[in-house]
């Protein structure tokens, strides 16, 4: 008799993780995810939100260039309704790189990275509020892709799948048999209650993180892992329309990515300890600068107000030199080698390319299974992405206005008929006929959609909505939304007043967790929205 539930434990719920639970549930094999907090609130929901061309790296990683080239072509596919094709630019600031150009053009043709040369002129048009003393331009297939959602629905399609997906479930230890790895241990963080999982096969795909699942290991050699801190900043307004990168090696502050209402502007890199990871935040040093360098690409983006920031950690391969070039490329180490069975890890790569990885990753764990069926990730859309649905069809059918329709196509997809069915169950006083009642105004999110994904995208706490909808990312960040989702969650679920109470403030502390590093508007914005929920809710 065996102990094995799963075929597959995969720990870790970022892009990969839930792309390998996709991969290997499509294949027909029984899998568990586990994940400490929510899908994509690890590094997946730190990054730049951008869908690689590969020219970032077409100079020093051509290897990760033309896998990035590639799969961005398979995502636009397989995810229309979460992805947006906007295009992008590298632009020359300065002589040094205006020469950078050539060796862009050269390196792009050897790694298979399509891009055109064209003038500042017509690239100005375009572009009207990028700096006016561009010397060069080239033209490239970047895009926009929600990091959120595009987890979210690889871990709804694997649980449509059979998969089970347990967020807020902590891999605490490796379970042994002899020098087999045949489960973990598991903290289940809303309940403080603990279990034991039992799989054939192991995956560590928590990122950065990995090293952790090691200290039950005899190595010769541990994983050398260099987590680098990246911070971006969320800027008001959709200040250009295309993806804007500095014309030269990669370095710092010197993307900015359009995304719904706000662009982004990122990112740093610098070296983190292990046991910063899960604290990360930048200084008021290190958003002063990377608005300084923002200024070489939108001379007046200071003057546009920053709603947010964050900071993430990558979990690059160490190399050994200079942070920036830590290669981008992935691996899977198998720990048979070093006389353990069971247990694979997978580090590296790009948002772009996780579902290589989990291709990649996914085969060989059907090879050590000695299991045949091929990888169906590459041509089988994801959930809502079966086709595009236009702006058009969500403003006329939802009855809803340009902006609002504008953010809901690059979220839901085919999924707009559910959405639509729920809307004669939010009527209020303020609302018409089958209109969608707004609960979040920055983020033009409606009722309905935070209705449907109660009901089908594994919420388990109010902060959860956030990541899936949207809600509470705007300028006021949640200040005037909380309180409404609140009242809903009373409707929709069997959760107490005093447990209802106690998600919000979580939720609301960490919009506010900013404080120590936030600019004189923002403190003013947070001290405002401390005393509504104390003196609305008694929420100290």
């Amino acid at each position: 008799m065996t102990k094995s539930q799963f075929d597959c434990i995969i720990i870790g719920g970022g892009a990969t993780g839930a792309g390998i639970a996709r991969d290997l549930s499509l294949r027909g094999l029984k899998v568990c995810l586990v994940e400490k907090k929510d899908l994509s609130e690890g590094t997946t929901g730190r990054c730049h939100a951008m869908l690689h061309s590969g020219g970032r790296y077409v100079y020093k990683d051509k290897v990760a260039a033309t896998e990035c080239a590639e799969e961005s072509e398979i995502l636009l596919k397989i995810a229309p309704h979460i992805t947006e094709l906007c295009g992008g630019y590298f632009v020359a600031v300065d002589d040094e790189d205006v020469e950078y150009g050539n060796i862009f053009r050269e390196s792009c043709k050897k790694a298979k990275v399509w891009c055109e040369e064209m003038s500042p002129q017509e690239f100005l048009q375009e572009e009207p509020k990028c700096n006016e003393n561009i010397k060069r331009v080239f033209k490239v297939k970047d895009g926009y892709i929600d990091p959120f959602l595009l987890t979210i629905y690889n871990a709804y399609d694997a649980k449509l799948n059979g998969a089970e997906i347990r967020t807020y479930s902590k891999a605490t230890d490796l379970i042994f048999e002899n020098d087999r790895i045949i489960g973990i241990k598991v903290l289940d963080k809303l309940h403080n209650t603990t279990y034991e999982l039992y799989g054939k096969i192991t995956i560590n795909a928590t990122g950065p993180w990995a090293a952790y699942l090691e200290k039950d290991l005899q190595l010769e050699k541990n994983l050398e892992i260099a987590p680098t801190m990246g911070t971006l900043l969320v800027i008001k307004n959709r200040l250009v329309s295309h993806l804007i990168n500095r014309l030269r090696e990669p370095g710092d502050g010197d993307i900015i990515v359009p995304s719904h209402q706000s662009v982004i502007l990122g990112t740093t890199s610098k070296l983190v300890a292990l046991e910063e990871l899960d604290n990360l935040l930048p200084d008021k040093e290190e958003i002063k600068y990377l608005l300084n360098l923002g200024e070489y690409l939108i001379p007046s983006i200071k003057d546009h107000r920053i709603i947010r920031f964050y900071s993430g950690a990558r979990p690059l391969i160490a190399s050994g030199g200079p942070l920036r070039e830590a290669s981008r490329k992935f691996d899977i180490i198998d720990y048979s080698d070093e006389g353990y069975e069971g247990l694979l890890t997978i580090f590296g790569g790009k948002l772009t390319t996780y579902r290589l990885m989990a291709e990649k990753t996914a085969d060989l764990i059907c090879e050590k299974l000695n299991y045949e069926a091929e990888c169906q990730t590459a041509q089988k859309p994801l959930p809502g992405g079966e086709q595009k649905i236009t702006q058009k069809v969500f403003e006329k059918e939802l009855k809803v206005d340009e902006k609002t329709a504008f953010d809901m196509q690059y979220k839901w997809g085919t999924y707009y008929s559910d959405i639509l069915s729920l809307c004669e169950t939010c009527m209020d006083s303020y609302t018409s006929l089958n209109k969608p009642r707004t609960i979040c105004e920055c983020e033009n999110v409606t009722e309905p959609e935070l209705s449907w994904t109660n009901k089908n995208l594994m919420v388990k706490v109010m902060d959860d909505y956030r990541r899936r909808t949207r809600q509470g990312m705007g300028p006021c960040q949640g200040q005037f939304c909380y309180y409404k989702l609140a009242n809903l969650e009373a409707k929709w679920t069997e959760k107490s007043h005093s447990q209802i109470m106690e998600e919000l403030k979580t939720a609301l502390q960490k919009r506010w967790k900013i404080e120590p590093s936030a600019n004189e508007y923002q403190l003013r914005q947070i001290k405002l929205a401390k005393y509504v929920y104390l003196l609305g809710g008694n929420l100290k």
